[in-house]
């Protein structure tokens, strides 16, 4: 392109808005008549633009319509096959909880499922206080470096075929599982002990009226397995008689857990007068007689616990 065609083609918008002065539009017009390039440029600005027509909103039907073609073929694209994938993940993940559960508690010999690997061990927790009580009872109380989450007490353990007959070796088993990792917050950060009360002897009748006298032989606490074992008591073994503010925490944990009889036969051992006053909330439960089974046991059959 010419120098002199450059300028005249930049001052081209000027001559057509008119601002251009009288030499410089005189010029502009002398070259363009005599430059057919120039010519053509000026011709094509001074055309008109084709006028853009407004595209009109959608009405709220349309864009109802417009919406429901959307979802149409979304649905269309979940096909058979994708449910199926679906149906197929549900089931394998279902299976891997069952199996997994199964296999902790091969494991932990728990039977907390998947949460039994969360049992605290042995060397997490000690017995702080032993002490027999006046109705022959023990009073237990334990410590745990972690959190407790759960308590679990079995109850009465006899030698298969036993659960119904005489026995003297019957066993106590407890176990706490930790605290979850969904279940701590900073303002309950787990409780750090336990109380327990339990009873080493229980009579009961069976189904035939025959008297049955199951006697216990040891109480331990158990890790995650049975060679994880802190042995708590044995028969035979010596233990301390519980001081009087013992016999009185022992007494509201009777009446914590329903054990009036319990509680009332404290008193009145502990030559305590004014043991009603314990009783004003509570009352006592006529007949004291629980059941488990088909075996009617006395009310001091159950071991209590308290957190």
């Amino acid at each position: 392109m010419k120098k002199e065609c450059a300028i005249v083609q930049d001052l081209l918008v000027l001559y057509e808005d008119d601002v251009l002065k009288e030499e410089s539009r005189e010029m502009v017009e002398e070259h363009i008549r005599g430059c057919e390039d120039c010519m053509q440029v000026y011709e094509n600005a001074s055309k008109e633009l084709p006028r853009i027509e407004e595209v009109p909103e959608p009405s709220e039907k349309e864009k109802e319509e417009a919406a429901d073609q959307v979802m149409k073929k979304a649905a269309r694209k979940i096909t058979g096959k994708t449910v199926g994938a679906l149906l197929l993940a549900v089931l394998i993940v279902s299976i891997a909880v069952v199996l997994g559960n199964n296999i902790c508690d091969r494991i932990t010999e728990t039977f907390w499922g998947l949460s039994g690997v969360f049992t605290l061990s042995t060397k997490d927790v000690s017995v702080k206080d032993l002490y027999v009580l006046k109705n022959g009872d023990l009073y237990c109380r334990m410590e745990s470096e972690k959190g407790i989450g759960i308590s679990q007490v079995a109850d009465w353990v006899t030698p298969e075929g036993k659960m119904l007959e005489s026995t003297d070796d019957a066993v106590k088993e407890i176990r706490f599982r930790g605290q979850m990792p969904w279940e701590w917050e900073p303002a309950n950060p787990g409780f750090k002990q336990n109380f327990f009360i339990f009873t080493l002897s229980r009579t009961g009748v069976n189904e035939e009226g025959t008297e049955i006298i199951q006697n216990c032989k040891e109480i331990s606490f158990y890790g995650k397995t049975k060679k994880d074992k802190l042995m708590i008591w044995e028969k035979g073994q010596k233990v301390k008689e519980a001081p009087e503010e013992i016999e009185k925490e022992a007494v509201r944990m009777y009446i914590e857990n329903g054990e009036y009889v319990k509680a009332l036969w404290e008193c009145k051992e502990m030559g305590w007068k004014d043991y009603e006053k314990i009783f004003e909330t509570a009352g006592i439960r006529a007949g004291g007689r629980t059941y488990m089974e088909d075996v009617a046991f006395e009310e001091g059959g159950t071991s209590v616990v308290k957190w």
